[in-house]
């Protein structure tokens, strides 16, 4: 993995994505390019004027508008991604690391790659001692996923990504963990218990109580599987501003269930 591409310091760069925020609190992600300009409707504001500038600092449009400019953490980036494949959310991508117990050095699957979201929390989970496949069927969706990774942490060595049906197969084996999520993940059982190493850890990312239903019955019908655990991930804002404490009037609550189980042997 290389890092030329993710800056974390100093002050902007030529080509770097970076975050503007208007006064309304509206987020806008660019890349910064010398000659070009942001266009607002009250004027424009130039990428050399930001080029050099520190994170967190302010910018003006020609016609005194300010802006907040941030260098975008990964959930801002994500959000403010133009997608056109649904993504797996922030508020789940920290649970599925943890229960899925990405560590260093791991060799992880995931199906399938969709916008990439969950792809560079992977990478980062892994490491560079670390691998990450991606298998997806779809050629649009492949390319956009490894689109993504390589624009927020450059050229990745230890990501790959295969167009191929997973339900059809799975070429590795002594897999550490595999995330899935796909509408039908319970016809990949037979090839994830294959891959895995003993002890080896399945995530998968379902957003109907049908879906998870068909998946637990048929690891209890394959066998050499633990009890699936099963849960979902609710996050609650809360507003807070002078004596107005109480929770925001808009929340994003149901995603996906997260359903997690590892492979066992006699």
């Amino acid at each position: 993995m290389t890092e030329e591409k993710r800056v974390r310091r100093g002050p902007f760069r030529e080509g770097e994505d970076i975050l503007l925020i208007s006064p309304k609190g509206e987020e806008h992600l660019i890349t910064l390019t010398p000659g070009k300009a942001f266009g607002t409707h009250k004027g424009n504001l130039p990428h050399d004027d930001l080029i050099g500038k520190e994170d967190g600092g302010r910018a003006w449009t020609a016609m005194g508008s300010e802006y907040r400019v941030f260098r975008p953490t990964y959930m801002q980036f994500i959000m403010n991604q133009k997608r056109h494949a649904q993504i797996i959310y922030p508020k789940d991508t920290g649970t599925i690391l943890m229960w899925a117990d990405i560590f260093p050095g791991a060799v992880v699957i995931e199906a399938g790659i969709g916008w990439g979201a969950l792809t560079i929390k992977l990478l980062e989970a892994v490491g560079p001692t670390g691998k990450v496949v991606s298998y997806e069927v779809r050629e649009d969706f492949a390319e956009s996923g490894a689109g993504t990774v390589r624009r927020y942490l450059g050229e990745c060595e230890n990501h790959e990504v295969k167009v191929r049906d997973i339900y059809l197969g799975i070429d590795e084996r002594e897999v550490d963990r595999i995330v899935l999520d796909l509408p039908e993940p319970w016809q990949a059982v037979p090839h994830v218990r294959e891959a895995l190493a003993p002890g080896g850890i399945v995530l998968s990312y379902l957003p109907s109580t049908i879906q998870v239903k068909q998946l637990c019955d048929r690891y209890l019908e394959e066998g050499g599987f633990a009890e699936p655990d099963t849960f979902e991930v609710i996050l609650r804002p809360w507003h807070v501003k002078g004596n107005s404490v109480r929770p925001v009037q808009w929340m994003f609550s149901h995603s996906a269930f997260l359903v997690v189980t590892r492979k066992i042997t006699t």
